[in-house]
């Protein structure tokens, strides 16, 4: 029988075992047929001396098992005719030739020929026997992920793919007036949070109250009931002139301290972008019969922004300033297709809410500031430095499928970090694959994460890569959306969600201390059984399967996904532009997608791939693909 050789569970040494010990089984075979001996070879002399060549081509095969396993990149090219047994009647020998080579490199068909010489000096094998055998090794061929048509293959030790976006600043300050004491619309605004009511006197005043009201303006029945007292904030600024789409890099909004210094104590503010309606981002300015002009955007999602900031402070006295840092809600606006600076007054508008404490802050309406810097155009591409922030990752796979920095923070180039290679770090920020073509019709995907995970500040189910539509509003919808590799709720762990967001369709893996601020290999595959037409999905963690999921069979017919985007990092919450949502911070080394199962024997090439090149273990992880039987050539 020809046999397929699974892979060895050890490599140490090199010369086999089997050897040595089938060297000893031919001497005595060999001693045997000497005392049978005459000037004659008799039946039974014949048939020792052709058991010696049988199992001297069986010791030529194992020991080109072994050569194949240590030969680098599996560049094996036979082992020439070697002396097993020589004494003065008869010399053994063994040779092993390679006759095929696969394309893929990992298996062989080997001819291992045992020989024997009679007499010892004769320079013809009076006795030959060969066995061909095919060879399959997972790990023995060098791979890299180009080998298997890669959908997505960033690299970040190849440094020369982490690029920075510059282009020109511009600097935009518009101001609120807050108006005198009869105007009947103004662009700031005081108004109840539990019922959206404001009073001629909180309209009148030349500060805000943040957020505890005053009796002077409201009532001290109103102003002393921990129901009633609390008031939201807004203010409009007009001719904001940002272009749609443009790169905010940075945006605040200053409020001056005044008298009173107001109750001691934290409080903690939180500030929305708010809109006219959903398809309109220019609010009117507030009226002074106006109710609900802020409570409404603030409890209605598709009148306020996604992206808040949460501002606290324990003081605010005469003489100093509270900025709040409102970049990511003015890049949400700014990012949304119905942003237009040159209608509706190019009117941008913010509300404040109290989250928490008893504090309460007395700010200056009139000049509050706003200050917009932003980049308009693509700018230009350079290579980032280290330290620099990445706003371009470029794709090695050929598709020209970039990632570009997309929402929250940009990650940045870091230097010497895993085995001394440069990675991009991370920090609740995502970047977006655009895909030049889009997947339809699909049910198959493989991903490679190389990471160093920060769980301590991801968030809870934070996304590795996550899939969607450029046309849909998060990546937990059937068919339009895939989540290969997110974190396992907020543990040290990893899942993969194949359809929706049931449990249904999800695979959970915890690692603990063996993925947790450690380079990690996260691998996520789902892949198409072919018996019953189901999805099986499967997990592996550091070289090893370590969960896995049958029978997934989601209502279709049968289910198919299509996407055309891939973030990293995170994901996008909202429609397009949205905001960035479910943030996976740490060091990512690599990435590598394909839209299709790879199988076990490619899943573990390119494991052995990423063992060696980012030094995450010693030796070669074990091989635990199948191997078949196959007949005797």
């Amino acid at each position: 029988m020809k046999r397929r050789m699974q892979p060895p569970r050890s490599q140490h040494g090199f010369v086999m075992p089997t050897v040595i010990v089938l060297m000893s089984l031919m001497a005595i075979i060999a001693y045997s047929a000497l005392l049978q001996a005459n000037n004659g070879l008799n039946l039974a002399y014949k048939q020792a001396y052709i058991q010696i060549a049988r199992n001297a081509s069986k010791a030529a095969i194992d020991f080109a098992q072994e050569q194949f396993d240590n030969s680098t990149c599996g560049n094996y090219t036979g082992t020439t005719e070697t002396d097993l047994v020589s004494n003065n009647r008869y010399r053994t020998t063994m040779k092993a030739e390679v006759i095929s080579t696969s394309v893929d490199g990992l298996e062989k068909t080997i001819k291992g020929t045992g020989s024997v010489y009679l007499p010892k000096l004769s320079a013809t094998a009076q006795y030959v026997f060969d066995i061909r055998s095919e060879i399959v090794r997972t790990y023995a061929a060098c791979k890299t992920p180009d080998n298997f048509a890669p959908l997505l293959w960033l690299d970040a030790s190849d440094f020369t793919t982490l690029n920075k976006v510059t282009a020109a600043t511009t600097t935009l300050t518009p101001t609120t007036s807050y108006g005198s004491a009869g105007d009947s619309t103004r662009d700031t605004k005081e108004e109840r949070a539990d019922n959206g009511s404001q009073t001629t006197a909180s309209w009148q005043s030349n500060d805000f109250e943040m957020h505890n009201c005053e009796s002077s303006e409201f009532s001290s029945a109103v102003c002393s009931s921990s129901s009633t007292r609390y008031l939201n904030i807004g203010m409009i600024y007009s001719n904001v002139t940002v272009p749609q789409g443009a790169t905010v890099s940075s945006a605040s909004i200053t409020l001056a301290c005044t008298t009173p210094a107001g109750a001691s104590g934290s409080v903690t503010h939180r500030v929305y972008g708010i809109y006219k309606a959903a398809n309109n981002l220019h609010p009117d300015l507030f009226t002074s019969s106006g109710t609900n002009e802020l409570r409404t955007p603030l409890t209605t999602a598709s009148l306020r922004t996604t992206s808040y900031v949460d501002v606290s402070d324990n003081n605010c006295p005469p003489g100093n300033n509270t900025v709040y840092n409102v970049t990511s809600v003015v890049q949400e606006i700014v990012n949304n297709a119905n942003w237009n600076p040159s209608t509706g007054g190019g009117r941008m508008g913010f509300a404040i809410q109290r989250v928490s404490g008893s504090g309460s802050r007395h700010l200056l309406k009139n000049g509050n500031l706003l200050t917009i810097n932003y980049a308009a155009g693509a700018g230009s591409i350079s290579q980032a430095n280290n330290g620099e922030a990445v706003g371009q990752w470029n794709d090695k796979s050929g598709n020209g499928n970039h990632a570009v920095s997309a929402h929250g923070t940009s990650p940045t180039r870091v230097d010497n970090q895993i085995n001394g290679k440069t990675i991009a770090r991370f920090n609740n920020g995502t970047m977006l694959s655009s895909l030049t073509s889009a997947l339809s019709a699909k049910r198959e995907m493989t991903v490679f994460a190389l990471v160093n995970a920060n769980f301590g500040t991801s968030a809870n189910d934070g996304r590795l890569i996550s899939g969607m539509t450029n046309s849909g509003t998060n990546d937990t919808t059937s068919g339009t959306s895939i989540i290969p590799l997110e974190r396992y709720n907020n543990g040290q762990g990893f899942s993969s969600q194949y359809s929706g967001n049931s449990a249904t369709y999800r695979t959970n893996f915890t690692c603990a201390a063996a993925c947790n601020s450690t380079p990690y290999l996260y691998v996520g595959s789902f892949a198409i059984n072919s018996s019953n037409n189901t999805i099986t999905s499967t997990l592996k963690g550091g070289g090893a399967q370590v969960a896995q999921n049958t029978g997934y069979s989601p209502s279709g017919s049968p289910y198919t996904y299509g996407i055309d985007q891939l973030y990293l990092g995170g994901t996008r919450s909202g429609a397009m532009p949205g905001s960035g949502t479910n943030f996976f911070n740490g060091d990512f080394g690599e990435i590598v997608v394909y839209d299709y199962a790879l199988t076990c024997r490619q899943i573990e090439a390119l494991e052995e791939y990423f063992r060696a090149k980012w030094a995450l273990a010693g030796s070669s992880y074990v091989s635990t693909c199948p191997a078949d039987l196959v007949p005797t050539l």
